[in-house]
């Protein structure tokens, strides 16, 4: 048996084939939990290739271990992570407090993502998802759009944030890397990665 829709053409009901609905689909493509005991950094290794054009990544429960820290993204290759000085990219920060914030670089060695973060081990610290497009095209520099919230160090004033990145080298990658500036990234958060296809 296959799955069927019923359409109405001019009132007349159809059957139509589902194999014949087209529409993109998320194909898991790379997954970390985190363990090891609250590690600094967390890889997502093997994720990007020539497959797919554009990646979903999604981060949940990205907790700190330690107040006041930075959170950022390096892109990978066969060789770990790259740490050129090729990370162009603009962030804001809108407060719950109605302030805003701002970080950018036109030449850093990293893509950072959060300017502050909370200890806590309840709120679920920073929660987002990122669009990564060409990662694994070697003619055309990666570039990264994120979209995620997270506390600040008292844990009462919540930030939505938007920003992108643009790797300013063309150039492949295969994976991506989660760091924090100090302390650690608490256990069992996740990264996980998704390609999407087109039909």
């Amino acid at each position: 048996d296959t799955d069927e829709f019923l359409i109405s053409d001019g009132g007349v009901l159809k059957r139509l084939d589902a194999s014949h609905i087209g529409g993109g689909t998320l194909v898991q493509t790379g997954r970390t939990v985190i363990s090891g005991g609250n590690p600094s950094s967390v890889d997502v290794n093997s994720c990007f290739s020539s497959t797919y054009d554009t990646y979903l990544v999604v981060l949940d429960r990205i907790e700190s271990t330690v107040d006041s820290q930075i959170l950022s993204i390096r892109l990978r290759n066969d060789s770990g992570s790259v740490t050129a000085s090729n990370y162009r990219f603009a962030n804001r920060y809108f407060h719950d407090s109605t302030t805003t914030e701002n970080t950018q670089s036109n030449g850093a060695d990293k893509f950072t993502i959060t300017n502050d973060t909370d200890d806590s081990s309840n709120n679920g610290g920073l929660q987002g998802i990122m669009y990564v497009h060409r990662p694994a095209d070697a003619n055309t520099m990666t570039r990264m759009n994120f979209f995620h919230s997270f506390f600040d160090a008292t844990g009462a004033d919540i930030k939505i944030s938007i920003g992108t990145c643009n790797y300013d080298n063309p150039e492949a990658h295969t994976g991506i890397s989660l760091n924090i500036s100090s302390g650690g990234v608490r256990d069992a958060g996740s990264i996980t990665v998704y390609g999407i296809a087109y039909s």
